[in-house]
């Protein structure tokens, strides 16, 4: 009788620092913010574009504070709509990796580590570690 092997459930691209980072902000923007879901994912993922634009490009974007100026109720501009939306944020982050491994492995990883109070520079390389590995295993 031959046993079933278990299905591990691989990303369907390399998970990023990007990705990483942009789920980061996105769970931060639920938790801390206040934010709906669909709001939240426009914020994570512009706050990783904002992040990349400065690391790769040197682009400096003037929205520090924005942020802040918007909860406390001194403006109704949502920045992070300029340069994002929850559709976006599905097909850069969720659709790039598969739906599947999304919801299953990648979220709730991100969101525990979350919610273990550790710090995003000490989980970023660790959690995508393991899942890139997947991609070269067959």
């Amino acid at each position: 009788m031959e046993r079933d092997k278990l299905k591990v459930l691989k990303p369907e691209a390399p998970i990023r620092r990007f990705d990483i980072f942009a789920e980061w902000n996105k769970i931060k923007a639920v938790k801390e913010l206040g934010f709906p879901e669909d709001e939240a994912k426009a914020y994570g993922l512009a706050v990783a574009k904002v992040v990349a634009a400065r690391k790769f490009y040197g682009h400096r974007l003037k929205y520090r504070g924005a942020t802040r100026a918007y909860l406390e109720g001194k403006t109704e501009e949502k920045w992070w709509r300029k340069l994002a939306t929850p559709e976006e944020f599905d097909e850069k982050v969720v659709k790039r990796m598969g739906k599947e491994f999304y919801e299953k492995v990648f979220a709730p990883a991100v969101l525990k580590a979350y919610e273990e109070g550790k710090d995003y520079m000490d989980i970023r390389d660790s959690l995508r570690e393991g899942w890139n590995k997947l991609l070269s295993e067959d």
